[in-house]
């Protein structure tokens, strides 16, 4: 059992001489693939950072329908997914031939590679599908669409598995067979098809010619949704904004208000002269900010209806902004341990974080002077220095209002100087994370209300292995008490590291290195051994923010202007306004 509080008598430590393999530096804590995507699975669901594509959601329908309209009420899933798999290999291969040896626009094209490769020197006129495959192992690439489609009630015999630990959309299958819904999508898709060769030939009993796979794949493919007519557009619009949809407490409720959001966000910072991106939209949520073309800062106000989901996002981007915290404070630490065989203690690390180099560093990069040093300061005293008067605002009453910050975007400052600027790997690295974390939990605590705090503390499942804002703040007050922000730096960041980074990577290295490479540290006693390695590469991003964006795209609801840049469509202002007008009436 972990203990960093006594040595046990009688152990004596092994020196490695020989650096060994990481384990566990993707995710070191286990807060990306935790909470962090249970929080995006609710906020984006059924739209994953592999399912980027919308016209797949009717694809496959359509693949599944024609499929038992040849086999009949004998086929088999299995004897299904082999006919779906052909006519995949179809459309992959038909859209590249289409664009003359290139992917579609917007790429995710599955097994685009192995098409590329066979339209520039294709052997022969036809193909027997049977016997290319556009993927390793004659592998299809309905999985990981399957749970999405699953989810989104597409199939009558899907069966919606719970939550993932890592918060995927899970589900299975028993014949493939598709609910009402799944048969409007295959319908639109197969109108967009219809004149086509191929809707008329049976890939499985003889080769296909390639001209008819290019016909095929030229109304087929990924990016001609984007010039489809109102048959083909509207059954997925219908589906991704979950219009048949009365219930307002589920996942499919957020995936429609966060697509919403993302329409108002684009339009609002293409008004400041800026494209939305991921940082922007971190900003727009979680600041209620907007940076213009020469980074100046704009307050915005989000319409009242988009008010929830945007308190959501904010949820979101406090997890990453933790992420940021605590992997940087575990960066300090396995940096601390290199050079010192036998290890460390908790109270050395502190002490090598509370360097005269470090100390002098932290006064230089925030241009302040104290008689104290950093790790003997109260955790009010240090954000005072960085012109957060913490003591003021933990005194007031009201949780609304601005936190009296000098700079109001302290966050994104501190996130920025350890990541984007390396400092993460520098002497003050663990000091920024620690005024990084100190700032979090004071405007956690005293801006997000009571209903959202209680919404990430759901997506908590596991209390000793999942960290969130709630119960990290939550901890620090029960081991500390609730006078915690008057004590030593020392005493706080001491059970930080002990509770939320020691035994958190120790925690997360067994679950998923059980039986493989070893951690980046193992602990012995009081003492904490490194394996000789080093973590700079920290922080969470937004992995399905990309393929939201995507699927707007897709569904011609934004548009790249060559002279406006990123602009909502006609339709896309359309359909914001239209909600925004009944959402208000």
């Amino acid at each position: 059992m972990l203990n960093l509080e006594k040595s046990p008598e009688g152990i004596g430590l092994l020196g490695w001489n020989t650096e060994l393999p990481a384990s566990g530096i993707d995710d070191p804590l286990g807060m990306t693939l935790r909470v962090g995507a249970r929080l995006a699975a609710e906020l984006m669901h059924c739209i994953t950072s592999v399912t980027p594509r919308a016209r797949y959601y009717s694809f496959y329908p359509w693949a599944f329908e024609r499929t038992y309209g040849r086999l009949g009420k004998a086929g088999t899933l299995a004897g299904a997914m082999q006919m779906v798999l052909l006519d995949e290999r179809a459309m992959t291969l038909g859209a590249v031939l289409h664009h003359e040896g290139r992917t579609c626009d917007g790429g995710a094209l599955q097994g685009s590679t192995e098409a590329i490769h066979f339209a520039r020197s294709p052997s022969g006129e036809s193909l027997d599908l049977r016997s290319w495959s556009h993927l390793a192992d004659n592998a299809s690439g309905f999985a990981p669409y399957k749970g999405s489609l699953v989810n989104l009630g597409l199939f009558e015999d899907g069966e919606v598995g719970e939550q993932g630990e890592e918060g995927e959309e899970a589900g299975t299958l028993r014949s493939g067979r598709l609910s009402g819904k799944g048969r409007r999508l295959a319908e639109a898709f197969g109108r967009a098809v219809a004149n086509t060769r191929f809707v008329h030939l049976k890939p499985e009993d003889s080769a296909v010619p390639l001209d008819v796979l290019k016909e095929f794949g030229a109304a087929a493919g990924l990016c001609e949704l984007m010039s489809a007519d109102d048959c083909d557009l509207r059954p997925l619009r219908d589906l991704f904004f979950a219009t048949d949809l009365e219930d307002e407490n589920n996942s499919h409720h957020r995936r429609r208000m966060s697509l919403l959001l993302l329409l108002w966000a684009v339009d609002t910072t293409r008004v400041a002269g800026r494209d939305l991106d991921a940082r922007t939209f971190d900003d727009l949520t979680f600041y209620g900010v907007v940076f213009d073309e020469n980074d100046n800062a704009s307050s915005v106000e989000v319409p009242g209806p988009l008010a929830d989901i945007a308190q959501r996002w904010r949820i979101f981007h406090f997890h990453n902004y933790l992420t940021t915290a605590l992997e940087a404070l575990l960066s300090g630490l396995v940096r601390s341990l290199r050079y010192h065989p036998a290890g460390r203690s908790i109270s050395d690390v502190l002490e090598a974080f509370n360097s005269d180099e470090a100390n002098t560093g932290l006064a230089e990069y925030f241009r302040f002077e104290s008689d104290v040093r950093f790790m003997e300061l109260t955790p009010i005293d240090a954000l005072a220095l960085i012109g957060i008067d913490a003591e003021s605002w933990r005194s007031r009453s009201s949780t609304g209002g601005k936190m009296m910050f000098g700079d109001t975007l302290i966050e994104r400052s501190i996130r920025a100087g350890l990541v984007d600027d390396g400092l993460v790997s520098g002497t003050i690295g663990p000091a920024l994370s620690i005024l990084l974390l100190l700032a979090l939990v004071l405007r956690f605590e005293h801006t997000v209300a009571e209903a959202y705090q209680g919404w990430n503390r759901a997506k908590a499942y596991q209390p000793l292995s999942d960290i969130s804002m709630p119960t990290l703040a939550q901890a620090l007050v029960m081991e500390l008490g609730s006078n915690w922000w008057t004590r030593p730096l020392r005493d706080v960041v001491a059970r930080v590291m002990t509770r939320f980074v020691v035994r958190q990577h120790e925690t997360m290295s067994y679950e998923k290195g059980y039986g493989g490479s070893p951690p980046l540290f193992r602990v012995d006693g009081v003492m904490i051994v490194g394996m000789d390695l080093v973590l700079d590469n920290i922080g969470a991003g937004n992995p399905r923010f990309g393929s939201a964006m995507r699927v707007l795209r897709d569904l011609r609801l934004i548009v790249n202007d060559a002279e406006e840049g990123l602009i909502l469509t006609a339709e896309g202002r359309g359909l914001l306004k239209t909600f925004l007008e009944n959402a208000r009436s």
